[in-house]
């Protein structure tokens, strides 16, 4: 069971780092007007979202429901891993239904050297992406308070 937990930990780790950092350095590198840096940015957010949040999500929610089986707990019917359930997975359908399309439409702007055009999906994604990063800090309290 540690070595589960670990991962289950891990991956949690590295999808809401993800979220963060990129977070950051894509709204630092939009800030800095630079063109090129912009569109490296716009790249490099569509490459970490396809392996951390593809990859570590899954990870995050297939490690939870085996940890969740092996200590007996039914996680649909316990409050705290319901409403965690519930924010991981709405988290998963609203990036793969509005923040992936977004990416790729930026990625294919600033391909096409449209740089104008970058910054309204950027805004887009960007407010969407940090309400989502805030409701994956509320899985951790749910993980750690285990309200009943």
């Amino acid at each position: 069971m540690p070595i589960l937990e670990s991962l289950h930990v891990a991956a949690g780790v590295l999808w809401l780092g993800n979220f963060v950092v990129t977070g950051i350095w894509a709204t630092r590198a939009f800030r800095s007007g630079d063109e090129r840096l912009r569109r490296f940015a716009v790249r490099e957010i569509l490459f970490t979202d396809m392996i951390f949040t593809l990859i570590f999500g899954t990870a995050v929610i297939t490690t939870g429901l085996a940890l969740a089986s092996r200590l007996g707990i039914a996680p649909w019917q316990t409050l705290w891993t319901r409403d965690a359930l519930a924010i991981a997975i709405g988290s998963g359908a609203l990036w793969l239904a509005v923040l992936l399309p977004l990416e790729i439409q930026m990625e294919r702007r600033a391909r096409a050297g449209d740089d104008a055009a970058l910054t309204r999906p950027f805004l887009a994604w960007s407010i969407l992406g940090w309400t989502m990063t805030l409701a994956l800090f509320a899985i951790i309290y749910l993980m750690l308070a285990k309200p009943v």
